[in-house]
């Protein structure tokens, strides 16, 4: 059985902008906001309000990475009864989880029901736990097995109201 390595420690993300292709208003602008999940912890963004296809965020969000692998994403649209989603993203985040810490620009794409629905530009920084000798970053292994299974995650919880729109 073959071994896979990451790092653990503490994952920043900054949701800073997008570029939607989907509007779920008839009349005037949407007022979209981002979730973002990390294993079950979830966050956030401040509204902003009539913003409509080109929203822009200063939020940042701290996560404690352990070992998941893929950071999910919903942009949603406020509305006075029930919010819209927009649409929904992933992102493999093992590629940005190393010891070099720097910020890192990302791009995500957004869908709604498969097709494009738009762009989420957001700011990655991760600084790892301090495990090895000499204070270094020191990666955990996992079998191959448990790593190369992504979990399931359930938006019930976290889901907007789809519509056709």
């Amino acid at each position: 059985m073959g071994m896979q390595y990451f790092f653990t420690g503490k994952l920043v993300v900054r949701p800073t902008h997008a570029k939607l292709t989907r509007d779920t208003e008839f009349f005037g602008k949407m007022d979209p906001y981002v979730k973002v999940q990390l294993g079950e912890r979830i966050f956030r963004t401040r509204i902003h309000q009539e913003a409509g296809k080109t929203p822009s965020w200063t939020d940042a969000f701290q996560f404690a990475r352990k070992n998941e692998v893929v950071l999910h994403v919903q942009v949603c649209d406020e509305d006075l009864i029930t919010d819209d989603l927009v649409g929904t993203g992933k992102l493999s985040i093992a590629e940005y989880c190393t010891p070099e810490e720097e910020r890192k620009k990302v791009t995500v794409p957004i869908y709604y029901k498969g097709k494009p629905a738009g762009e989420l530009f957001m700011e990655i920084e991760f600084e790892p736990d301090k495990l090895g000798p000499g204070g270094k970053p020191k990666p955990v292994a996992l079998p191959i097995y448990q790593s190369a299974t992504i979990k399931s995650v359930s938006y019930t919880h976290l889901r907007a109201h789809e519509t056709d729109s």
